[in-house]
């Protein structure tokens, strides 16, 4: 019995190694190509150069504020079990529909992806991928898809023409796009927005990329 039991754990260790070992070399192999393909293919053409630092700042302290921290994952950093965005930009680039799984497989192939990810793609152009490719919902039955078309498909103004706050209320979608759809749940969106604006005022946005992350006022 012990060892039926002993050779079980060592099978599923070694098909455990070998899943685990194909994740990571197949998205290694992966990651750059299909960014070359998104960026040939005008997918990513909104630059974080072009956001004003105070809203990127803003953006890291309420999606991810360890980002410039943390290789991917964040478990050392920020909330347990937090979607970084670097997951994020993972969902969307390497699972159709993602769900965790029925033993949350899934979710392991997601952290180990997106630790493969973040030493393979910048920084930078991780924040790039994120801001041209955020999932909004849709609108008009049409899937919105990055800030720029957010901007233009919910406020009907490009996204340098947003006010402080309509910029907070697409923030405010990013979670939970249905529940916070700044048009059908205004209060609700809005009720958000005031929790973000309070978060951000905690928020030293001068320094906020000292040490490459948002840091708090007090620290």
């Amino acid at each position: 019995m012990r060892r039926r039991l002993l050779l079980a754990l060592l099978i599923g260790s070694a098909l455990l190694l070998t899943w685990s070992v194909w994740i990571v070399t197949t998205s290694f192999a992966r990651a750059p190509k299909l960014v070359a393909e998104l960026d040939a293919g005008g997918a990513l053409a909104f630059s974080p150069l072009e956001l004003p630092r105070q809203r990127l700042c803003a953006l890291l302290a309420v999606q991810d504020p360890t980002f410039f921290r943390h290789h991917g994952i964040g478990l050392a950093d920020g909330p347990l079990g937090h979607t970084t965005l670097t997951q994020a930009v993972v969902k969307r680039l390497f699972f159709n529909d993602f769900d965790p799984g029925r033993l949350r497989h899934r979710k392991i192939r997601l952290m180990l992806t997106a630790w493969v990810f973040d030493g393979r793609i910048t920084k930078e152009t991780q924040l790039r991928l994120f801001l041209n490719l955020a999932h909004f919902g849709n609108a008009g039955g049409t899937e919105v898809l990055g800030f720029p078309a957010a901007a233009s498909a919910f406020l009907d103004k490009s996204l340098d023409q947003l006010s402080d706050s309509e910029y907070f209320g697409l923030l405010a979608m990013l979670d939970a796009p249905n529940r916070y759809d700044i048009l059908r749940q205004p209060r609700l969106n809005a009720e958000r927005v005031a929790r973000i604006q309070r978060l951000v005022e905690r928020v030293c946005v001068e320094s906020c990329f000292q040490d490459r992350a948002p840091i708090p006022c007090d620290g």
